[in-house]
């Protein structure tokens, strides 16, 4: 622990005077103030060499390696962007160190975050006053949720890139890639618009609002620019708000844990096919219980309403036949017809 030199020469002169009235030993006294030997008898030989018992300077002093002053620039610059903000300092370290913007330990990351006012006492970013995103799904094809989820092949992690419509609940696009790079977060767009006939599609209104987190693949130059040329327009949740993407993280839970647990693959091409059929699966025959019980493609399709329908005249059809049956049978027994 570094001690003021004022503090130092204030044991020293406590410890000289404790010994010259009592007769006690320098360890005893160092024992008594948990203040080691070495260290004592360092001060001392640095008064007896320098006239003082401790640095000329106040506090540490800058290492020769210390970062250059760009070098600081840059760090601040990457937290205040969106790709990155939902990153801890030990990531951006990480990250910084990839794409060759800073060579940093992850302590020297979060003092310079820290001295900038962009990261807590514990290690937590500073929150930011965030507004919940307003989403307004009406129709098909109005708002589509999105984000990558990894998922475990043998030694190695694959990326899912997943596109669900927040109206239907229908997945509209994927892509299952070996990287998680914003190339295949297109793939997956661009089979999504295929699917849902809107590739060339100009008109504004006609195409969907895209929802995300502020993942690197979402928030990145390169991504924007994608959207923004096909006339899409991005909606953020909040940062460290997954439920303002429920959507599409709800159906990742489902994926993994209800149907590829089960699941044997040893190859990337069987667990696509696999991801194919559990897609069909839950687009086509699976009953959704937020879209009162019909399938993603009814509801996308607009056929929700007559399956609907449908469903409740054969309830009551099924309800007049019983009360029908019950009321024949009771006037059967009343006759003696029946036992």
């Amino acid at each position: 622990m570094h001690l003021a030199r004022g503090v130092k020469e204030g044991l020293v002169r406590a410890i000289d005077e404790v010994r010259r009235e009592s007769g006690v030993t320098v360890e005893h006294c160092c024992k008594v103030l948990e203040l080691g030997p070495e260290r004592y008898k360092r001060w001392l030989r640095l008064y007896e060499k320098k006239g003082r018992y401790g640095g000329g300077k106040t506090g540490p002093r800058t290492a020769p390696h210390a970062l250059l002053e760009e070098e600081r620039q840059r760090i601040i610059e990457m937290a205040k962007k969106e790709e990155y903000a939902d990153l801890s300092h030990r990531q951006l370290s990480v990250v910084a160190s990839e794409e060759g913007l800073v060579e940093a330990s992850a302590s020297t990351v979060y003092r310079e975050l820290k001295k900038a006012g962009l990261q807590s006492g514990n290690g937590k970013k500073t929150k930011r006053i965030q507004e919940k995103p307003e989403i307004k799904a009406e129709k098909p094809n109005q708002v589509w949720s999105w984000d990558l989820t990894y998922i475990a092949l043998g030694p190695i992690f694959v990326y899912l890139f997943a596109i669900i419509d927040v109206y239907s609940r229908k997945i509209v696009g994927w892509h299952l890639s070996l990287n998680a790079t914003v190339a295949s977060m297109k793939k997956a767009w661009d089979n999504a618009l295929s699917n849902e006939g809107l590739i060339g599609v100009i008109s504004a209104p006609v195409l969907p609002l895209a929802l995300s987190d502020h993942g690197i693949q979402m928030a990145k130059k390169t991504a924007k620019e994608f959207f923004r040329d096909l006339g899409i327009r991005q909606l953020f949740a909040r940062y460290q708000t997954p439920k303002d993407n429920a959507w599409i993280e709800s159906w990742f839970r489902i994926l993994k844990y209800d149907w590829l647990r089960f699941k044997d693959y040893v190859s990337f091409e069987q667990l696509r096919i696999i991801l194919a059929v559990f897609i069909d699966y839950y687009n086509n025959r699976r009953y959704h219980g937020s879209i009162g019980y019909v399938t993603p493609s009814q509801m996308h399709n607009g056929e929700a309403d007559r399956v609907i329908e449908e469903r409740r005249q054969r309830k009551e059809e099924a309800r007049i036949r019983r009360l029908e049956g019950n009321r024949n049978l009771k006037t059967q027994k009343q006759l003696g017809k029946v036992a």
